[in-house]
Order: C-alpha cells, then sequence, then structure tokens
C-alpha cells in the first residue's frame, strides 16, 4: 500500500513539475492559449532498475516518451524549434528527476511496480 501510494505520489509530482514550468515557459506566448500540455506514462513494472540493462531499457523508453510527447516541429519556423526545443528540454528533465528516484527506491527495496508519468508542452 505504502509502495503504490510513493509510486502515485512520484508520478502526479512529475506531472505537476513538467505541467507547471511548460505553462511558465508558454505563457508570455502570443500562442499560449493553443498550446496544450500532454504526457505519457513509462511502465517500468518489468525491468529491474538495478540492473544496468533494467535502466537502459528505461533510459530507452523515455527517449521514445519525450518524443511521443513533444512531437515534431516545422523547421521553418523558429517559434515552432524553440518550443520544441523547451519541450525537450523539460520532458528530458522530468525523466531524469523520475529516473534517478525510482533507481534509488529500487536499491532500497522500497519500490512498487507501477509507471511513471513525463509530459511537456
Amino acid at each position: 500500500m505504502k509502495n503504490s501510494i510513493l509510486s502515485k505520489g512520484l508520478c502526479a509530482a512529475a506531472a505537476i513539475a513538467v505541467t507547471a514550468t511548460g505553462f511558465a515557459a508558454s505563457a508570455s506566448s502570443a500562442s499560449a492559449q493553443n498550446r496544450m500540455t500532454r504526457s505519457v506514462e513509462i511502465s517500468y513494472a518489468d525491468l529491474d532498475l538495478t540492473s544496468a540493462d533494467g535502466q537502459d531499457t528505461l533510459d530507452g523508453r523515455i527517449k521514445g516518451a519525450v518524443r511521443q510527447v513533444c512531437g515534431s516541429y516545422d523547421s521553418k519556423s523558429l517559434r515552432d524549434m524553440a518550443d520544441h526545443k523547451g519541450c525537450v528540454k523539460e520532458a528530458k528533465f522530468s525523466a531524469k528527476r523520475a529516473k534517478v528516484s525510482l533507481i534509488a527506491r529500487a536499491e532500497a527495496g522500497t519500490l512498487g511496480t507501477s509507471t511513471v508519468v513525463i509530459g511537456g508542452n
């Protein structure tokens, strides 16, 4: 029960951190109302996060999730390029923080099997 609560808390914290940062970054733009914050769940239930192989697999899933969250951009638009770069930066930062926490909990033996959420704008 405690592991489930911690996992849900971590997921919520990661999503909130990225969402809050994404909104702050886009609030100054005239098109901020047209943007949306997206998130993706990354499952780690089948991974041994105490092993290098498990961590490498998680890294691969994170990369795929960042691509899914941030999507593509119009390379002819400086605004789109900047927005995409900001999205990737925030999503990677959020995922890195979550990964560090997950690995620490796995090594301490307190990791429940669940998912982590990353997001971007």
